[in-house]
């Protein structure tokens, strides 16, 4: 844990400005709950043309709530960074849930990646996001590097196996329309 310690002081020290004071915690709030992930879906929802990658996000966000929150923070429940080095101040409230994994990585990068599995612009946008939504939680001192490193992991993950289970849904269900059509 000091090599954890060693790299979220290491941008306190050496990163720590008055601009990104003032960013990171917003960049922070917006994605608080992955309400801009959310928003993301319901735009994409009622959108025809985009109506997969909506119901895509929304399953995959799902399944990431139920893995991040109710089941691995609880079991894990490791204590926040902030909580162990008292002479940081934070620049935010402190977070009422444990800190591994990252549930703000978590959420950004399996939206990234299912938004990069169905159109790889809108992917690479998602991406860039996701990779300043896990620096924020590293600057805001509320998480060390392996809950962000897991959150990256994780969701990642989540969203591949989201998309194939998507995937042999639609697959059973085409073959199942043929199959009827053929009768």
């Amino acid at each position: 844990m000091d090599w954890e310690f060693y790299i979220l002081n290491y941008i306190q020290n050496n990163y720590r400005n008055d601009f990104l004071d003032k960013l990171m915690p917003v960049i922070s709030t917006i994605t608080q709950l992955g309400a801009v992930w959310v928003v993301l879906m319901i735009i994409t929802f009622f959108i025809p043309k985009h109506r997969r990658l909506g119901l895509m996000m929304l399953c995959n966000f799902a399944l990431s709530l139920l893995i991040c929150t109710v089941i691995l923070k609880p079991i894990v429940s490791r204590i926040r960074p902030y909580e162990l080095n008292s002479y940081i101040s934070l620049i935010v409230r402190p977070e009422i849930d444990s800190s591994f994994p990252s549930g703000h990585s978590f959420f950004a990068f399996s939206c990234a990646t299912t938004c990069f599995i169905y159109n790889k612009k809108l992917g690479i946008l998602m991406y860039a996001l996701a990779f300043i939504v896990a620096a924020s939680r590293l600057y805001l001192y509320v998480h060390f590097p392996t809950d962000v490193f897991f959150g990256i992991l994780f969701g990642t993950i989540t969203a591949i196996v989201s998309y194939c289970f998507f995937r042999e849904i639609e697959s059973f269900r085409r073959n199942r329309l043929n199959n009827n059509t053929k009768k």
